[in-house]
């Protein structure tokens, strides 16, 4: 398999790190570049770039970009869905997370976003039914199990999320998000001095300007 282009690379990275911005930065900067490559590498970065300009609130641009893409990029398919969840088309979005699922039956990924998408529904159980399909497909990838914290959060279960928590700390000790979670977790099970000491990891880590005000919320309660 070729190495991703680096301003793909980092284009990639900054999604992961739900810098929209960025995302669309680095694309925006290679714009020139891009012309001369092979087709075939586009869909890698385009999902997240059309992700990106949603969240941005460009929806008409991030729904023309994706359209542009092939049906048997697997990423594609899933940014569909999330670009359809953010506008509230939920019935669209389950179409494109069930084609993603069934696109790819032995990658968690498709399962993950979709319990996502649920879960900010406010439908914390039928969440945690994609979170634990997700974990299955890839028990050592941390979203999944961080997602299952929250959703079990959202039940008023917080005593229960800690483990989900824990375990998803072995494989992602260095995110942001994660700690913050187990912080308010700790924190509504009465267990203060422990939830300070989250927050407090999570205030070095990388966190989305949503989640910094979050924890200062947090802090100050």
């Amino acid at each position: 398999m070729t190495a991703l282009p680096p301003d793909y690379r980092d284009a990639l990275i900054a999604a992961g790190r739900r810098d929209w911005p960025a995302v669309l930065a680095v694309w925006e900067q290679s714009r020139a570049d891009r012309r001369a490559r092979s087709s075939r590498e586009v869909p890698i970065v385009v999902g997240p770039v059309a992700i990106a300009k949603a969240h941005l609130g460009d929806i008409k641009g991030a729904e023309a970009l994706i359209a542009n893409t092939p049906p048997d990029c697997d990423g594609c398919l899933l940014a569909r869905a999330q670009i359809a969840e953010m506008q509230g088309q939920h019935a669209r979005a389950d179409w494109w997370f069930a084609r993603g699922e069934k696109a790819t039956p032995s990658i968690p990924f498709a399962d993950q976003e979709w319990g996502q998408a649920l879960l900010a529904r406010g439908r914390a159980d039928a969440a945690i039914e994609k979170f634990t399909v997700a974990h299955k497909l890839g028990p050592k990838f941390a979203d999944p199990l961080e997602g299952w914290g929250e959703a079990l959060m959202a039940k008023n279960q917080s005593h229960l999320a800690l483990a989900k928590f824990a375990e998803a700390d072995k494989y992602a000790p260095n995110w942001g998000r994660l700690h913050l979670k187990w912080g308010e977790a700790l924190y509504y099970a009465g267990k203060r001095d422990d939830a300070r000491k989250q927050f407090a990891r999570a205030a070095q880590l990388d966190l989305t300007p949503s989640e910094k005000s979050e924890l200062a919320r947090e802090n100050h309660g």
